[in-house]
């Protein structure tokens, strides 16, 4: 089996969140943050496009919590012109990742309807913005290696592989032929 099947966890992390790609979204789209009740359109979005986790309301509140407020800051949705959400992603903080206290990138996704326009790109720009603004200095996400275009678009946008040991080593090695 190779390393894409087996679909191993894998860490990524940007050192600064200073010099930021700036990508613009196209005409018409937006992007606002969670308001109560997108609770359910985290739960449309992420079942539409997760292929390994099923995905619940019992995931979003064990992912976020209940807290509005913390939400309202955090989580942002991408809205197609007809001002449906189309996309999502988390600001969201860890005061112990390996110690340190990190901004995280968490659970990006694009419906599958609307895949393939350029929308990740100023998701993630703006996701990453959104947590300079919050005070989190640098960043990291958890990814695995089946999503082969999800670890493109984090390495083009500045994160690295995050290699703690020779586990990561050994995985990031087998991952450098289907990456390029």
């Amino acid at each position: 089996m190779n390393i894409v099947d087996k679909n191993l966890s894998v860490n990524m992390y940007r050192a600064t969140l200073d010099n930021l790609p700036d990508y613009p979204l196209p005409a018409g789209y937006q992007i606002r943050p969670f308001v109560p009740g997108d609770e359910q359109e985290w739960v449309r979005i992420e079942s539409a496009t997760e292929r390994f986790i099923p995905i619940t309301a019992e995931v979003f509140f064990k992912e976020f919590g209940t807290d509005s407020k913390l939400l309202a800051e955090r989580q942002l949705f991408l809205v197609n012109p007809h001002g449906v959400a189309i996309g999502t992603a988390t600001a969201w903080l860890d005061d112990n990742h390996y110690g340190q206290s990190y901004g995280r990138f968490h659970w990006l996704a694009i419906h599958p309807d609307w895949q393939g326009r350029g929308l990740s790109k100023p998701l993630l720009a703006q996701t990453c913005r959104r947590l300079r603004e919050l005070g989190h200095d640098k960043a990291y996400l958890v990814t695995s290696t089946a999503r082969l275009k999800a670890i493109k678009l984090y390495l083009k946008f500045g994160f690295l592989p995050e290699i703690r040991g020779a586990e990561d080593e050994q995985i990031w090695g087998q991952l450098r032929e289907p990456l390029a």
